[in-house]
């Protein structure tokens, strides 16, 4: 997914450390456990403010700083709708950004409120995560004077999707004559032609339609003002009676001081896409069904929708801000996706049109999982997405010379291939054929998941059966039983048409293998062809490294993202678990630092199943979201300078981390897999109301223990190593959880509380004491001080310290990165001081002028110490070293 979408950058926020907690916690976590906090505030709209979005998975609004209405910028507060796609003459189908709705502005003596104009105080935007309100407050003395206290409410109902809502409230502190302008605003909206407004300024009423380019699909947007009691004598006159795709009112009222007013703009939208109600109908009904309920009512519908949803949560304990982003990334994920809208989610979802709105990998790969766990009814969407457009993955299959179904890389309105050209720059749509067998990884999942054999015969099948026949056909036979598929790219984008590719061949090896798996489940018949041509795709093994090569002919150079390190998770590819290791040890420092955030969402989930000693699980969880996250409301961002925002792929893996890694939660037909494990930085983790083939349990990790309790459903079968448990809803069950930061060590240092003078984003002190040679601190500047206390009152004598390295980047598009030169970045100069009581230090060992190595054995007198310091005051090329591991032996 290489093309990044045309973002600017945003600039990181500095991430405070998390705090440590070794306590264990009640098997149930009850209401005064500190969950995070599910209201994000912003004060300040300059700085690192990025305006954040709420939605129904229908339709989505970002809100400006103003609280309404459209901004551009950065990130540019847009509109968006669900399946509203354009094709404008020459260029590929692409999601259009609707005409902004959400204008609702309020004048003063010819002036509208902005924070631009006049002198504004005491401004505040907040969100509510229970339920999608985004609540904006400020007074505002206008240019004449005038002062007035403004809030905005806005929200699109979670339980009416073509229904949102903007609320004024207005206090002013002056008598006179107010305006507020409801208003269709038609700046933002692309690739769309208006077709027709109308207004009724009697009824205090507008609608608009516009017609998708290409595509002529049709969206209109109705509204509806109401006024509170207060509002007295509304004279209106209609705004945008031109060509442009403007439509709305002006309504000027009569106001005294310190009296409130309230204005109301109720919202419908339709769209014609996937043979809905006509939109120049529905719309209206929608609005005017919305008003004749009434705010308050709405709000509950609202509330209560968003509720049921929250009900199947995951909850982090003992670390607040981890907390919060997992509150926040749930509620970003859900507000792009809803039960019955099968359009399924882009890499955006519906805060944006980052990349065109397309559907990649992203949806099946990072973001179904994320929701299947908890929200079925929610994941299903994106298996049907597919299903509606298996005869046009069939006809790419053919028109590319093979059999059964090809899914695009990028697909939008009608499931053909979408991805922009020159294929000279994306090429992906010509190799990473990937995405068939991720396609058909996601139908099983759910058949797994949910046991609905109707559903799997009906409609996952088709599917499974058509990605098996494809592969089949791709596959070529070689000596010995073998086969390969050539001229493929796989998720490292970086190094593109090679053959031989770990994740392309177990993926397509794996769906060979489900494919007949839900043949034999609903008696058809399956080729015998598809078992061997899946056990004859082996992914090779280097015994000079113990891992697995990325494809034939791989020198070690830069990968873009995780790759082989996915054959652990998600694909079960069997393995040792020394060549597990091995293989995350080995790419880890080999994955390019611009890349997306998922890459650690795997690591922390691979490390976890297999119970590494030490603490990284948890550093990988730092490097997935620290340098990522952006703002005061907890976005994500695609990378660490920028690209997509606000990024569902990466909220779907950060999620990942928390379902099925620390989990160790695995789908099957017969029974669910658990394997938990927690490290001293999360206090426990509670995953609710977890849906099982009609059983609904919740799992409850502690940090000695984990629970599972059935809600509902029949007896729930779990398996916890090799032992299958009955779970009754009056019999829960109770298993240890694995604690590998506890694993007997003759490291005094491993898994301390290391601190650190400054640490980049993701690069922490902890990384240092992890126990994971592909781990690394990174300062901020070169010169730092790293201080770990150590186990005990050992008696030190040796350390060791081990330095990362930085891999030559790709030098063009679809040019393979070189494998070398590869830079150590070491600390050409520092000391190794010892304490026994944290205040006095003794330098105990000196380095300088080092600038090669990539690891350093200290030796010298021994002393007992409690702390030892790394003071740094040189690096290699004067750029911040990475302490990959400071090892402190005792014995």
């Amino acid at each position: 997914m290489r093309r990044w979408p045309l973002l600017l950058p945003i600039a990181a926020l500095a991430v405070a450390s998390l705090p440590l907690t070794g306590a264990d916690f009640p098997a149930v976590a009850d209401a005064s456990a500190d969950t995070g906090s599910y209201v994000l505030t912003a004060t300040d709209p300059g700085g690192d403010y990025a305006p954040t979005f709420t939605g129904n998975g229908f339709l989505a609004v970002r809100v400006p700083p103003t609280g309404q209405g459209y901004a551009p910028g950065t990130v540019a507060a847009e509109a968006q709708v669900a399946g509203f796609y354009a094709q404008p003459p020459g260029q590929v189908q692409q999601r259009a950004t609707l005409p902004s709705w959400s204008t609702l502005a309020f004048g003063d003596g010819g002036q509208d409120f902005s924070l631009g104009t006049g002198t504004v105080a005491g401004w505040r935007q907040q969100i509510d995560l229970h339920t999608g309100v985004i609540t904006t407050t400020a007074t505002w003395t206008a240019p004449d004077g005038h002062v007035t206290d403004l809030r905005y409410d806005v929200f699109t109902d979670r339980a009416r999707p073509a229904v949102a809502v903007v609320r004024l409230e207005m206090t002013p502190h002056w008598a006179g004559t107010a305006t507020v302008t409801d208003l269709v605003d038609g700046t933002p909206a692309t690739m769309s032609d208006e077709t027709a407004k109308g207004w009724d300024t009697a009824a205090h009423r507008d609608w608009e339609t516009v017609r998708a380019q290409g595509t002529g699909i049709d969206a209109t947007l109705s509204t509806q003002d109401e006024f509170g009691p207060s509002v007295r004598g509304v004279a209106d006159s209609p705004v945008g009676n031109d060509t442009s795709q403007n439509v709305g009112q002006s309504m000027a009222f009569g106001v005294t001081a310190g009296q409130s007013y309230t204005v109301t703009k109720y919202v419908g939208i339709g769209t014609t896409a996937g043979g809905g109600d006509p939109a120049a109908s529905a719309a209206p009904q929608q609005s005017i069904a919305a008003a004749g309920l009434g705010y308050t009512r709405l709000l509950d519908e609202n509330n209560s929708a968003w509720n049921a949803l929250w009900a199947g949560r995951v909850d982090v304990l003992g670390n607040p801000t981890l907390a919060t982003e997992v509150n926040a990334s749930q509620f970003y994920l859900w507000s792009s996706t809803r039960d019955g809208v099968n359009w399924s989610v882009s890499p955006a979802g519906l805060s944006s049109n980052g990349y065109d709105g397309h559907i990649f990998w992203d949806a099946e790969t990072w973001m179904y999982p994320s929701l299947l766990a908890q929200h079925p009814d929610l994941a299903v969407g994106m298996d049907d997405y597919r299903y509606d457009r298996l005869n046009a993955a069939e006809a790419h299959a053919g028109q590319t010379g093979s059999a059964g179904a090809r899914f695009p890389w990028e697909s939008a309105l009608d499931g053909t291939e979408q991805i922009p050209p020159p294929t000279s720059i994306n090429s992906e749509g010509l190799y990473e054929q990937h995405i068939t067998a991720d396609v058909a990884l996601a139908q099983w999942q759910y058949y797994q998941a949910t046991g609905d054999r109707a559903w799997l015969a009906s409609r996952g099948w088709p599917v499974l059966s058509q990605a098996a026949a494809f592969w089949a056909s791709r596959a070529t036979p070689g000596a010995n039983g073998s086969y390969h598929i050539d001229g493929v790219t796989g998720p490292d984008e970086e190094n593109p048409d090679v053959s031989d590719e770990a994740y392309t061949d177990a993926g397509a090896a794996a769906t060979l293998r489900m494919a007949a798996e839900a043949a034999r489940v609903l008696g058809q018949s399956a080729p015998q062809s598809w078992t061997a041509i899946a056990d004859g795709l082996t992914v090779a093994f280097d015994p000079a490294t113990g891992t697995h090569p990325e494809f034939a002919g791989y020198q070690g150079q830069l990968v873009k993202q995780a790759d082989v390190t996915m054959l652990q998770y998600p694909w079960a590819y069997p393995m040792p678990a020394n060549v597990a290791q091995a293989d995350i040890d080995y790419y880890v420092p080999r994955s390019d630092p611009g890349g997306p955030s998922m890459d650690d969402a795997i690591n922390s989930i691979d490390t976890a199943a297999l119970g590494s000693p030490g603490c990284a699980t948890y550093a990988y969880t730092q490097r997935s979201i620290e340098p990522f996250m952006r703002d005061a409301f907890d976005q994500f961002s695609e990378t660490r300078t920028g690209g997509a925002f606000t990024f569902a792929t990466g909220i779907g893996g950060f999620l990942q981390e928390f379902l099925y890694g620390y989990s160790g939660l695995r789908w099957d037909t017969g029974a669910v897999s658990l394997d938990p494990s927690l490290t001293a930085q999360i206090g426990g983790i509670v995953l609710h109301n977890v849906s099982w083939q009609g059983r609904v349990f919740t799992v409850t990790i502690g940090q000695n223990s984990t629970r599972v309790a059935l809600g509902s459903g029949a007896p729930l079968p779990v398996r916890v190593g090799n032992v299958t448990h009955t779970v009754g809803q009056a019999s829960p069950l109770t298993v240890p959880t694995r604690r590998p930061d506890l694993a007997p060590t003759t490291d005094a240092a491993r898994c301390q509380a290391a601190q650190a003078s400054s640490a980049q984003p993701g690069a922490d002190a902890l990384a240092a004491v992890d126990g994971s040679p592909a781990t690394d601190w990174q300062p901020a500047q070169s010169t730092a001080t790293l201080t770990v206390p150590l186990a005990g009152d050992p008696s030190v004598g040796k350390v060791m310290l081990g330095w990362g390295q930085q891999y030559p980047p790709a030098p063009a598009p679809n040019v393979p990165p070189p494998p070398g030169p590869v830079t150590t970045l070491r600390a050409t100069d520092y000391q190794l001081l010892a304490s026994s009581d944290g205040q006095t230090w003794t330098t105990v060992a000196q380095v300088s002028g080092r600038a090669s190595g990539t690891s350093d054995v200290l030796t010298f007198t021994p002393v007992h110490a409690r702390y030892l310091r790394l003071r740094i005051t040189g690096s290699t090329a004067d750029t911040p070293p990475m302490l990959t591991e400071i090892t402190v032996p005792t014995s």
